[in-house]
């Protein structure tokens, strides 16, 4: 990385945070690129180098999260993985980026996020095989994907909301529990 990409990058970082920290007190959509520049110590020319508006700023950050979520699932692809610890990781990866996620649910911003995160599921169920996926058409594999993420966002939202939110093991523990008791509710042997 030149130091061309490096300033880049920086700037890119302090724009994300400036405007984070101003979501502290203000809502989204009464920020102007001036403040979030000025909060950053850059100017509004720097910013529109980078993006074209605030909610690029923002859709960049999701891409970004997600970029370094299946980086977290490709260090632990090859190992034997059970259900739970991919449900840990998730968790584990939300509890490291639980401050800005807590302020995009408080300014009704998370569905960028849960877009985007939709937008790579398939992506990312197809590249990450493990046992319980199910093989089906692409219709299938779209509905389960749908039910999982969705139930399993609601939970994320609940619980990075919550003013002592559990540990990501504790979580963990509880949604398998309610996985299992599903499990055993739909069955007529």
């Amino acid at each position: 990385m030149d130091g061309h990409q490096k300033l880049v990058l920086q700037s890119k970082e302090w724009l994300l945070k400036a405007l984070f920290e101003l979501m502290q007190d203000k809502y989204f959509q009464d920020i102007s690129v001036t403040e979030i520049a000025e909060a950053a110590g850059l100017s509004r020319r720097t910013f529109y180098r980078t993006f074209k508006d605030k909610q690029e700023l923002l859709e960049v950050y999701a891409d970004e999260l997600i970029h370094e979520y299946i980086e977290a699932l490709d260090q632990v692809s090859g190992q034997m993985m059970k259900f739970d610890d991919i449900v840990q990781l998730f968790f584990e990866f939300w509890a490291q980026h639980h401050n800005y996620a807590r302020v995009l649910i408080q300014q009704d911003l998370f569905y960028i996020i849960f877009h985007k995160w939709n937008n790579h599921a398939s992506q990312i169920y197809q590249k990450f095989h493990a046992p319980w996926h199910i093989t089906g058409t692409p219709t299938e594999i779209n509905y389960v994907l749908a039910y999982s993420i969705g139930g399993l966002w609601q939970i994320l939202e609940i619980w990075l909301m919550s003013e002592t939110p559990e540990k990501p093991e504790q979580i963990t523990k509880t949604m398998m529990k309610a996985l299992d008791k599903l499990g055993t509710v739909g069955r007529f042997d």
